[in-house]
């Protein structure tokens, strides 16, 4: 265990002297995270809508107003004839169109049906349906809300969002960055100080001194395993600042498993490295 702890030190000592490692360590990392956190959007959010209003009533404006309450879209109301809904989405100019008849409120307050026109650009299928469907959820809201939906159903679906509730973005990439740098950038710099080793030859000391294999690889590994649990420190830290994060339930789940995690990239970096650089040095050796 002297032999381990020896050569752990010693590895932390290399570590420190080398300030561009030591920088890469933290700075790498912090980039990574992010660009998780800020660049990367799973779901697509203002839309650019314009609306052109015909019927300039209390309950077409009441429409137009849930549909702005989504958070989805960016609505933009036009009310001239210049230019067509169609021409709007040729030009780019928006992904969707909504165009109410001028007796929108008329015809439902006589019990008739009263439709609207949705035009949505379909190049980009995906986003086309992710329109459709969020126009489509906001239209039942709206006659729910109205009391315009006169048929009852016998089951109502109550959904809840047991995770996340309020849909943030931050709150599902980020626990997901967590992993993926934990795991790329401990096994890399492990296998950064392997290769390290046969470079300078200093691997050729360690042979030298009597120290055994398991021993070196060891003493290497701690020494990777405290500046990874420092990285991981790191990391929520910056979670906890920059996106909100909260810990919640018991802990030390998460304490245990991020540590029995760490140590698997650490050895796996440090093992993978290792075998091709002891299959040199026996050569040598010979």
């Amino acid at each position: 265990m002297k032999r381990i702890w020896v050569q752990c030190s010693k590895e932390l000592a290399q570590f420190r002297r080398d300030r561009l490692t030591v920088v890469l360590c933290f700075l790498l990392p912090l980039f990574y995270l992010l660009i998780y956190g800020f660049a990367i959007l799973l779901e697509i959010k203002e839309i650019p809508m314009v609306v052109q209003d015909f019927d300039h009533s209390p309950m077409s404006r009441s429409y137009v107003e849930q549909l702005a309450a989504t958070n989805q879209f960016q609505i933009v109301v036009n009310n001239t004839q210049q230019s067509s809904p169609d021409d709007v989405i040729d030009r780019n100019r928006a992904k969707a169109a909504l165009v109410i008849a001028p007796d929108f409120e008329r015809r439902i307050k006589a019990g008739k049906t009263s439709n609207v026109q949705v035009l949505v650009d379909g190049v980009d299928v995906n986003n086309a349906r992710v329109i459709a469907n969020s126009i489509r959820a906001a239209t039942d809201f709206f006659l729910q809300r109205t009391g315009l939906q006169t048929d009852t159903r016998q089951i109502t679906a109550q959904i809840r969002l047991w995770f996340n509730p309020g849909r943030k973005e931050t709150l599902f990439l980020v626990p997901g960055a967590y992993a993926v740098i934990l795991w790329v950038y401990p096994s890399l710099f492990t296998a950064l100080a392997m290769t390290r080793e046969k470079e300078q030859g200093t691997i050729l000391q360690a042979y030298a001194s009597g120290i055994r294999g398991a021993e070196f690889l060891l003493g290497k590994g701690l020494a990777y395993l405290i500046i990874a649990i420092g990285q991981t420190i790191f990391l929520m830290v910056l979670g906890v600042g920059l996106f909100g994060l909260r810990l919640q339930g018991n802990p030390l789940p998460l304490l245990m498993g991020t540590l029995i995690y760490l140590i698997n990239s650490i050895f796996f970096g440090n093992y993978s490295k290792s075998a091709g650089t002891g299959r040199i040095h026996r050569l040598i050796l010979r």
